[in-house]
């Protein structure tokens, strides 16, 4: 079959224009001179899109046929009259250009059995099969519920108003449904969260036994650190290298590494190796080894744009650095991350390190802290309970049994006991900020046997800092941050 195709607006009828007179044709009466007429059908075929002038979902159009390039063959049809059964009838489909404009007309063939007595008759049902029986296009009926307007200008059931005499050929509008798959489209959107990356820096002394300073060269290895345990290794052999500059000076610049910034208690694993030069000569080992959160690294921060770098001292340079254990040493390092209390968005850090061997027990102890409040001393120990067992924690605001909504230090007692250590200057003063509210503070006691029995096991115990003006009045003793101890 030969198929044309026009487009109308937003979708395409295949339009099959089956010129049909709908006329009367004037004949004599038959000379038996019985009263007789005969009818025929002509057809006007449309193809159906699926988003038609309606836009009715598919379900509307499920009893018509999808579309076939077979061509007509045969038409059944139904029609009722006012008396006697219904006539169901298979009529032979005739074609032609009738029009002679290019495009098939299609028609029904004569039929002794639509040779009928004149009168009022009804199309219930037109239904074109091909030559192989497979239905290709239908008349719509209408139901009342206008499901068809706009696709058919006439639904069924017809009325045919037979005369006598008359070859009458009567217009039907049949459909196929053009049934096509919609296209079917995923949507991405992006939900996005910045991350930093941070980055800390290191810089290092190597001092030989007459205590004479070089610049030390050295090489870093960093892990990712979780539950205790290395895990990813974001560097491997990261090495800092000492050279000669032009005025004949061994130098080298702090060796920086860039760290994925996460949650706060992010940690790394971090392990310095001393590398020999020609300005020394040792043993190439691990001199360093231990964890950092994220937060200790931005401690380090100055401002907006600046770093302050970790400085190690290997060697007999005289100096204690603390951050990162000494592997070869018995010494025993722990650290606290002391978090804010009392809303005062304090963030502070306390390291030890515990010596013991036979020239004595001594404990360094070191404090960085920031967010306090500026040009003020601010009081700060090692608490616990002197039973040595019992766990020091920190408080909360359940612990604010006053309800004047601040945790006051007889309040935050039954969570991290008594004091235990005063971390305080030789000449009983603790550190001011600065105008900042920064302060870095360090010293080294030597303990007798009765003061190390009191503050062991350091991992039993907790770090707090004191001092917050509350109403207009600076309140020494208010716990404005703590941490307990672990072991590093």
């Amino acid at each position: 079959m030969k198929t044309f195709k026009n487009y109308f607006m937003y979708f395409a009828v295949l339009a099959f224009c089956f010129t049909s007179c709908s006329k009367e044709e004037s004949s004599s009466v038959p000379d038996d001179g019985s009263e007789k007429a005969q009818l025929s059908f002509g057809t006007t075929l449309n193809d159906l899109l699926n988003n038609g002038a309606k836009n009715q979902t598919k379900a509307n159009f499920s009893g018509i046929p999808e579309c076939s390039d077979e061509a007509p063959a045969t038409v059944e049809v139904v029609i009722s009259q006012t008396s006697g059964a219904d006539i169901e009838v298979t009529l032979d489909v005739l074609s032609d250009d009738l029009e002679g404009d290019g495009i098939m007309d299609y028609f029904t063939d004569y039929s002794d059995d639509l040779e009928l007595t004149p009168g009022m008759y009804m199309l219930e049902e037109f239904i074109v099969y091909d030559a192989a029986g497979n239905m290709i296009w239908i008349a719509p009926i209408d139901d009342g519920s206008g499901d068809f307007d706009g696709y058919v200008d006439n639904a069924l059931p017809l009325s045919i108003d037979l005369k006598a005499g008359v070859k009458k050929y009567i217009d039907v509008e049949v459909l196929c449904f053009d049934d096509r798959m919609a296209n079917v489209y995923g949507y991405v959107f992006f939900d996005f969260e910045g991350k930093e990356l941070i980055e800390f820096c290191i810089f290092g002394n190597y001092c030989t036994p007459n205590g004479r300073h070089y610049t030390a060269s050295y090489s870093v290895d960093v892990w990712n650190y979780e539950d205790d345990a290395k895990t990813d290794q974001l560097y491997d052999d990261l090495t800092a290298t000492v050279t000669e500059n032009e005025d004949g000076d061994f130098a080298a610049d702090p060796l920086c590494i860039v760290l994925p910034d996460g949650e706060e208690d992010n940690e790394y694993w971090i392990e310095i190796t001393i590398l020999s030069t020609d300005e020394y000569g040792v043993t190439e080992e691990v001199i360093r080894a231990g964890s950092i959160t994220d937060t200790e690294v931005r401690s380090f921060f100055d401002g907006d744009d600046n770093l302050d770098y970790f400085h190690f001292f290997e060697g007999d340079c005289g100096q204690t650095d603390i951050i990162f254990p000494d592997p070869r040493e018995d010494t025993k390092y722990y650290k606290a991350c002391l978090k804010s209390l009392n809303d005062s968005d304090v963030v502070a850090f306390s390291y030890l390190a515990l010596t013991q061997n036979s020239s004595g027990n001594s404990l360094y102890t070191q404090v960085i802290a920031n967010n306090t409040e500026a040009s003020t001393m601010h009081a700060q120990h090692i608490h616990g309970f002197n039973d040595n067992t019992t766990v020091s924690t920190c408080p909360d605001m359940s612990d604010d049994t006053d309800g004047d909504g601040l945790i006051q230090i007889g309040e935050g007692a039954p969570s991290y006991g008594g004091v235990l250590l005063a971390l305080e200057n030789a000449n009983n003063t603790f550190p001011t900020a600065d105008g900042i509210g920064f302060y870095f503070w360090d010293r080294t006691f030597t303990l007798n046997n009765i003061q190390l029995n009191a503050l062991t096991p350091l991992e039993n115990r907790a770090a707090v800092l004191h001092g917050q003006t509350v109403g207009g009045t600076y309140v020494g003793t208010l716990p404005i941050a703590c941490g307990p101890y672990v072991q590093n």
